[in-house]
């Protein structure tokens, strides 16, 4: 187990995210990378969803309702090497030392082809809801972003407006809601397979527009402390 250093925890309260470079071994990363690429081009039986109230493509296996944009939800279920990414030894000591007792509640993976414009600015869990007391980092619902190949300039990567997990003002939505790189303050995250992200859900986040035409793929393991119930984006 990697352990939580003072500079860490120093940037990942200052910033709202943290960067662990090289944090997933490259072997593992292709296995990765080869399931979500296999399990991408295939079709899903969606049948145990007849009769349930849909609001978007997210709620099926294999969304593909967004332009240039794939995505599969449920990782766990479409093959076991997703599982090892659950409690991952280089990824648990951040989840215990910035939320307690976390517990997985959602997982997908998102690629994105050319030209995918920028998404809308958002976040996951109120401001307030982020909380240092006696200098101890509690950040109630926290995502885990693994690279699968490289995330360069103008390949739709995170963006994210670092410290706004703080913020007390919000910006207009309708002049900056996806403005992207333009927003104030918003920054790009780059990086190569095997770098983990990981980010409070209280910092303001989107993806940047897609410009390259190389392919770029993120896992996205989402969790909320054990005490809560698991959040929904709709009814």
């Amino acid at each position: 187990m990697h352990e939580v250093s003072e500079e860490q925890r120093f940037l990942f309260d200052l910033q709202g995210f943290l960067i662990l470079r090289g944090a997933i071994d490259r072997e593992l990363i292709a296995k990765l990378d080869d399931a979500a690429v296999e399990n991408e081009a295939k079709e899903h039986d969606e049948s145990w969803s007849e009769g349930i109230p849909v609001v978007n493509g997210q709620h099926f296996t294999k969304d593909t309702n967004v332009d240039c944009q794939l995505r599969l939800n449920g990782l766990p279920r479409l093959d076991p090497i997703f599982d090892q990414l659950i409690a991952h030894p280089a990824i648990v000591p951040y989840l215990t030392e910035f939320m307690g007792e976390p517990q997985l509640v959602n997982t997908w993976c998102i690629s994105k082809l050319a030209p995918r414009p920028a998404t809308g600015w958002h976040n996951g869990l109120p401001t307030e809801e982020y909380t240092v007391r006696d200098g101890v980092i509690r950040s109630p619902m926290l995502n885990v972003v693994t690279m699968l190949n490289a995330n360069r300039p103008g390949d739709g990567c995170f963006c994210v407006i670092p410290g706004s997990h703080k913020k007390n003002l919000n910006l207009d939505h309708q002049r900056w809601g996806t403005s992207g790189l333009d927003t104030p303050g918003a920054i790009e995250i780059t990086g190569e397979p095997g770098d983990v992200m990981l980010f409070t859900e209280a910092l303001t986040h989107a993806g940047a527009a897609k410009t390259t035409e190389r392919r770029r793929t993120t896992l996205q393991y989402n969790h909320v402390h054990r005490n809560r119930a698991s959040p929904m984006w709709d009814h």
